[in-house]
């Protein structure tokens, strides 16, 4: 018997930073997609890749969570096919361990629900709100929901993504990480703030301004190429505003959906920021939260 899981990609997050003692994100989904399938074999299952060990963490802490025996689960193969880049800040352990989650409910005919899914999820490893269907603020280290802001719509964004690769384990673990993010604490309460003004008045631009004042202040964490210049080009070309992966490589322009990208990446195109970014692309924003059958995506 197979079953199936699907969640979506993040281009890294709008917001990230301290609020009282703890550190939150916001983060939004795009159109990339990990697609799990499960499926029960006769025999066991000895061998396990590298790629699924983090699936496989999660389909036993399923069963666990059921009081299904382990042993069960050692005849249950993991295959995971995705088109997320990996170690670039775009939320591609969340979706595969959201998708393995996901596939394992199906399996054995439960339910959880969005929070349920991103605390288990964030027992696994840091995780992203992509698991969960608005965007909201949010704790990475739990799962938890800490405010619901409502759905970013209507809008595109231009993906800058270089060579460089960064996992989060590493960034996390920097001696100094917290000090910094004590040190940005102000701004990011701001951005924060703007971030909040800005879905409650279905306001781009003030989503777009918050993106800035958290990419800016995570320069001293993790320093992105061209930072600046990126943000010029947003700004005179009418984007939105420009956001980062705060532990990742990406770097996103977002913008109006009927707007005509192709004058912002001709620019970037004629700065040479793409000797740098060498594969810029365009994704549509969309709602996290789990995918499937209804969505006709597999």
């Amino acid at each position: 018997m197979k079953s199936n899981g699907m969640y979506p990609a993040s281009c890294g997050e709008l917001v990230q930073g301290l609020l009282g003692n703890t550190e939150f994100l916001c983060s939004y989904a795009v159109d990339l997609f990990s697609h799990v399938v499960i499926e029960e074999k006769l025999e066991d299952i000895n061998t396990i890749s590298l790629n699924t060990q983090k699936s496989r963490a999660a389909l036993e802490k399923v069963f666990d969570r059921f009081s299904l025996p382990l042993k069960e689960t050692e005849n249950i193969s993991i295959d995971i096919f995705s088109s997320i880049p990996t170690a670039k800040g775009m939320a591609s352990s969340t979706a595969d361990i959201g998708a393995t989650i996901m596939a394992t409910l199906s399996l054995i005919n439960k339910a959880m629900s969005d929070e349920e899914i991103s605390k288990l999820a964030a027992e696994i490893e840091p995780t992203d709100s992509t698991l969960i269907k608005s965007n909201c603020i949010f704790d990475p280290l739990t799962g938890e929901v800490e405010e619901n802001l409502g759905f970013l719509e209507n809008c595109k964004v231009v993906v800058l993504e270089p060579d460089e690769i960064l996992l989060t384990s590493n960034t996390r673990g920097l001696k100094d990480y917290y000090s910094k993010k004590e040190s940005n604490r102000k701004t990011t309460e701001k951005a924060f703030s703007l971030l909040q003004q800005g879905f409650k008045d279905s306001d781009l631009k003030l989503i777009g301004q918050a993106c800035n004042m958290s990419s800016l202040a995570n320069e001293n964490i993790h320093k992105k190429a061209h930072l600046e210049k990126i943000m010029e080009i947003s700004n005179r070309y009418e984007g939105y505003g420009v956001n980062v992966a705060h532990s990742g490589t990406v770097v996103g322009i977002l913008l109006d959906e009927d707007m005509d990208e192709s004058v912002i990446i001709d620019r970037i195109v004629r700065e040479n920021i793409n000797s740098v970014y060498k594969n810029i692309y365009t994704l549509k924003v969309i709602a996290g939260g789990a995918k499937g059958d209804k969505n006709e995506l597999y």
